[in-house]
């Protein structure tokens, strides 16, 4: 006789896959972040280089886009630290059959990007000038 709060073996494999296909779109998410962050840190160098090369005086917003690039790089490593983690407890909670979905984590993850998508607006609207 089957236990009718345990799911059975083919909803569990269908569990899992997407389990799996939420962890993969974290790990996108994640590397974009740190591409973008990396892209934000070398604008400013790269706007140092042709200010230089220019003759004159890159402003002093340019010195902020390297801590901007570094928290969105931070943000991409905490949201993928924090999507592996997910995925092992979700992958727990599946086969002991009592999942129980959480939003603190992807929440800490947001905030953070939040935080490192606000600083670049205002980098870019003061170097906008």
């Amino acid at each position: 006789m089957s236990d009718p709060h345990r799911p059975a073996e083919s909803t569990k494999a269908r569990e899992h896959l997407a389990n799996e296909r939420t962890l993969l779109a974290w790990v996108r998410t994640a590397i974009a972040l740190m591409g973008l962050g990396f892209v934000v840190a070398r604008f400013g160098l790269f706007l140092r280089e042709i200010s230089a090369t220019a003759g004159i005086s890159a402003g002093p917003e340019s010195a902020y886009s390297a801590p901007i690039g570094i928290l969105l790089v931070v943000s991409g490593i905490v949201a993928m630290v924090v999507s592996t983690v997910r995925f092992f407890q979700a992958r727990r909670q599946i086969e002991a059959g009592a999942f129980v979905p959480e939003a603190y984590p992807e929440l800490a993850v947001i905030a953070l990007t939040l935080l490192a998508g606000g600083a670049l607006v205002v980098y870019l609207a003061a170097s906008g000038r």
